[in-house]
């Protein structure tokens, strides 16, 4: 019942046009309405790599368990854009096969070094960039998209993230 109770919420507006190669490499989960891999995440980034194969992005989610120096933990994930090099900013996740949930790609800025990505339930929301550190005045801007949207921000986290270990670099970009 509780993927049906998504399908009663409006359609989130995602963007119109994508550049997927864009949207490749490293990215620092910066704000996030968490899902349940994510609660206690510090240094939550992913890696995205587009798949000739099987014409999608493979995501390599990846952080330290409650604590910086805590142990690393990965969820491999798959991320179904439906074009390339172009896309719409309606795309589809698969954390387990053969689940496909809504990933709508809500903001992104012109040089791709942040985006605000949501779930149509309002239940997960991220702001994710290139850096751990994302300017203030961009965060809020997201947060009142998400509110705008139905998010509920007050339940938004900002995961910890050190200067080290960064991102590791994305394979086959």
């Amino acid at each position: 019942m509780g993927f049906c109770c998504s399908c009663l919420k409006p359609e989130l507006k995602g963007v119109d046009k994508v550049q997927v190669p864009q949207m490749l490499g490293s990215w620092y989960v910066v704000g996030v309405i968490p899902t349940p891999f994510e609660k206690g995440a510090c240094n939550p980034t992913e890696v995205y790599t587009w798949n000739h194969d099987t014409d999608c992005i493979d995501v390599d989610f990846h952080f330290n368990d409650r604590t910086l120096d805590g142990p690393v933990k990965s969820v491999p994930q798959k991320l179904y854009t439906g074009g390339y090099p172009d896309a719409s900013g309606k795309w589809l996740a698969s954390p387990i096969w053969p689940l496909k949930l809504d990933y709508t790609i809500m903001a992104v800025s012109s040089t791709y070094d942040w985006v605000v990505v949501g779930h149509r339930s309002r239940s997960f929301f991220w702001i994710m960039a290139r850096q751990p550190v994302l300017d203030q005045a961009i965060i809020q801007n997201a947060m009142e998209l998400g509110k705008a949207a139905g998010f509920d921000m007050t339940k938004i986290e900002f995961p910890e993230h050190s200067v080290a270990p960064a991102a590791p670099p994305a394979k086959g970009v």
